[in-house]
């Protein structure tokens, strides 16, 4: 039969990698060697997580809130205070994985998430709204699929671990000296993941963003040289008029919120929802421009 670690390497690597499944043999896994913690962890993305607080960082999802006009449809909104947009635009997905990428599936480019009856009334209060209207937070799909991409990363990174530990599972049985080696492995989840986070800076307009992959100054004068490069390369590009359309659409929202000088992260967001659509497009020369001019 084969080592059963090896075996669930190769499926997380295959093109057609089905993240339930991956979980579903990493639990019996982690059920076999005693590893408790972790998987727990591997239930709560298998089933949805019972709070907000066990929700790990990478599920938060940022996106813009949104009011819908009966005769402009969704139309966005403008709030003063940043830290009140980030309280409101920021929202940490608790739902199982499965749910999740039934939701992006069923949705084209952006993931419509609703607010309680209890917020909507605040929203039209401070909106100064004159009738009860329908608001709802706008996430890029691009940035709900991540969640599905973290998890994947995270069980190789395990795997790999337990293999560099000699830790294999010939025939789906680990032996003893397996299962002691496997206790004092390290079973917190952001040890395989990695740790993604705004830092400011001490000046104003600058700021680090930093992550697994690489590290990025921020500007908002770095920002619109992008947004001019991006659209000056769809402008030469062989995109369709609906792809055209929908980046403009895109690259629109990010001018304003340069305009409003929005956090570094909510702009780092946006940038990265156009070029993940850009790549989907098959315009990965256009969204190569981001990745360059962002890192330049």
């Amino acid at each position: 039969m084969g080592s059963i670690v090896l075996e669930l390497q190769n499926e997380i690597v295959s093109s057609n990698c089905d993240v339930v499944n991956i979980l579903r043999k990493a639990h019996l896994i982690a059920s076999k060697l005693k590893l408790a913690d972790f998987d727990q962890w591997i239930q709560h993305e298998l089933n949805g997580y019972p709070d907000k607080e066990s929700c790990p960082e990478y599920r938060k999802v940022c996106g813009s809130l949104k009011a819908f006009n009966p005769y402009r449809g969704w139309i966005p909104t403008l709030i003063q205070d940043n830290e009140f947009e980030k309280m409101i635009c920021e929202r940490k997905l608790v739902n199982s994985i499965s749910e999740i990428i039934s939701l992006c599936q069923s949705s084209e480019n952006v993931l419509i998430l609703d607010f309680s009856g209890e917020q909507l009334a605040l929203f039209d209060k401070m909106f100064d709204s004159p009738l009860p209207m329908r608001y709802a937070l706008h996430v890029p799909t691009t940035a709900v699929k991540d969640i599905e991409e973290k998890v994947k990363n995270t069980i190789l990174e395990w795997t790999l671990k337990l293999e560099s530990k000699g830790i294999v599972g010939e025939n789906m049985v680990f032996s003893e000296t397996e299962k002691e080696s496997a206790v004092n492995m390290p079973q917190t989840v952001n040890n395989y993941y990695g740790n993604t986070s705004v830092i400011n800076s001490p000046s104003d307009n600058v700021q680090i963003v930093s992550g697994s992959e690489n590290t990025v100054t921020f500007s908002y004068d770095k920002v619109k040289d992008v947004v001019d490069a991006v659209e000056k390369s769809i402008s030469e590009s062989d995109l369709s008029k609906e792809d055209i359309e929908t980046a403009t659409e895109l690259l629109a929202d990010i001018k304003l919120k340069i305009e409003e000088e929005k956090k570094p992260h909510i702009l780092k967001s946006a940038l990265v929802g156009l070029k993940d659509f850009l790549i989907n497009t098959g315009a990965g020369v256009t969204a190569g421009v981001i990745q360059a001019k962002m890192q330049g």
